[in-house]
């Protein structure tokens, strides 16, 4: 696993536990993380099989492979490392500008997104669970810190889309 992911997440250790498997762990950034691969999946037929076509696997997998796309070539180490290379791609040549309200918007940048009915989708929001989202923005936007740094460590794994 270590090799699939950045040099500063390379931190997992293999342990093998007879009777329950093969557990994987590492800390990162405070929080424990652990995996199981089972003893009944290690000697299932399919990693049987795979066992034996090892030394084949690795031939064509134990090296980092290339993504040629345009006019450059981006080396592929794993998953994450091919999700960047694509996500690279694809903002290329599109601007992405962000603005804290409407009133910092050109009158046709205003057009553009907001105003024009061809372009425009209009949503409405409910609010199911009003008290959990006071308490959760009373913990993010209040005066306490200790609670949002709480709040903010034990839910820092679990955010798949973060705009910084």
């Amino acid at each position: 696993m270590n090799r699939l992911l950045p040099e500063h997440e390379r931190n997992w250790l293999g342990e093998v536990i007879s009777g329950e498997g093969l557990v994987l762990s590492r800390s990162r950034q405070g929080v424990d993380e652990r995996r199981l691969i089972d003893a009944a999946l290690l000697r299932s037929a399919e990693a049987l099989r795979l066992d034996a076509d090892s030394a084949r696997l690795r031939e064509a997998y134990d090296r980092p492979g290339t993504l040629a796309a345009r006019d450059k070539a981006y080396p592929i180490n794993g998953p994450v490392s091919l999700v960047e290379a694509v996500m690279e791609l694809g903002r290329r040549g599109i601007e992405i500008t962000r603005y804290k309200g409407l009133g910092e918007m050109n009158p046709e940048q205003l057009w553009e997104t907001t105003l024009d009915p061809e372009a425009r989708s209009l949503l409405q929001v409910k609010i199911s669970h009003a008290d959990s989202a006071e308490e959760t923005f009373s913990t993010l936007m209040g005066d306490l810190v200790e609670p949002r740094r709480d709040f903010i460590q034990s839910n820092a794994l679990n955010v798949a889309n973060l705009d910084v």
